[in-house]
């Protein structure tokens, strides 16, 4: 019997005590329809012995169960998934996130050697909905756009799901760094941006789950405070020669965030409060797509 080959892409799923969500991630993966190697590891941080079973319903060739002793925490356990990743193209899934049948297919045209990472577009809401899409046989490839370091003044590419990287430039550039608490995907999404090139492929291939309880939803007081922080930083490297432009970016999208945090949530913390007060820097009242559009110009 010939041995398995190695894997070209690994899926690594980092889970916490959601068997029943998990098993609709696995299933996601499980019905791709193009055909390559790939691996799915499930690093389970969590206590419930229904996650390893839950594992053991897919092929034992492809979906393999590893238990962290001690358990690592959440980006420790993102970045466990990498380091133990074979496939030349990793991916962090999150248990309760799924990926379309044509996932694959759409960014298997797109993989080379220059690329750092590639994502897709993302649909979010509490329960995947259904996307109409026939595949072709051979796939028509689908236009990518490259998403450059300043665009991260804006906010990054994707909420998380279907973000394909180079594995070895993940690792040479440390991973998630757990400093950056629950913009650990965000700064690590930047980074990779200034160490390679990152592109989006427009179409919608994955879905991002909105769930009460889950770390956004808690942490966001936070957040807003570390976001303009790390906008701020974007700026001062991006924009070196015009620092007071790259200051009024990092501020415009930090209050059009803010007036969204306010719309959404009833609390009203200290950090919402300041950063609903650059309203008053210059032209804070632009449609934002404008200011997107002039930001994308610059580059």
């Amino acid at each position: 019997m010939s041995a398995a080959p190695t894997p070209h892409i690994t899926f690594g799923i980092p889970a916490y005590n959601r068997p029943a969500l998990l098993a609709e991630t696995l299933a996601s993966i499980a019905a791709q329809t193009a055909d390559v190697p790939y691996e799915v590891i499930v690093c389970d941080d969590g206590t419930l012995p229904e996650t390893a079973a839950t594992v053991a319903r897919f092929p034992a060739d492809k979906f393999f169960y590893h238990r962290n002793t001690p358990t690592l925490g959440p980006v420790r356990n993102w970045n466990e998934v990498i380091r133990r990743a074979r496939g030349t193209w990793v991916m962090v899934l999150h248990e309760d996130d799924t990926l379309y049948p044509w996932y694959l297919a759409t960014v298997l045209p797109h993989l080379r050697p220059a690329l750092a990472a590639i994502c897709t577009r993302t649909i979010s809401g509490a329960i995947p909905p259904q996307v109409g899409r026939v595949v072709p046989n051979p796939p028509r490839p689908t236009p990518a756009a490259p998403y450059l370091p300043r665009y991260f003044l804006k906010s990054s590419m994707t909420p998380f799901p279907g973000v394909l990287i180079r594995r070895d430039l993940a690792q040479q550039r440390g991973g998630f760094s757990a400093a950056a608490g629950p913009l650990a995907d965000y700064e690590f999404w930047y980074r990779l941006a200034c160490a390679g090139r990152i592109e989006v492929v427009r179409e919608v291939a994955a879905f991002y789950r909105v769930a009460d309880g889950q770390w956004t939803e808690r942490a966001w007081p936070t957040m807003i405070r570390q976001t303009h922080l790390l906008r701020l930083r974007i700026a001062r490297e991006q924009f070196p020669r015009s620092p007071r432009l790259g200051r009024w970016l990092a501020r415009f999208f930090t209050y059009r965030n803010a007036l969204s945090y306010a719309a959404r949530f009833p609390q009203k913390p200290a950090s919402l409060t300041r950063a609903l007060r650059l309203r008053a820097i210059p032209f804070a009242r632009l449609p934002s797509g404008w200011v997107w559009a002039a930001l994308k110009r610059l580059a």
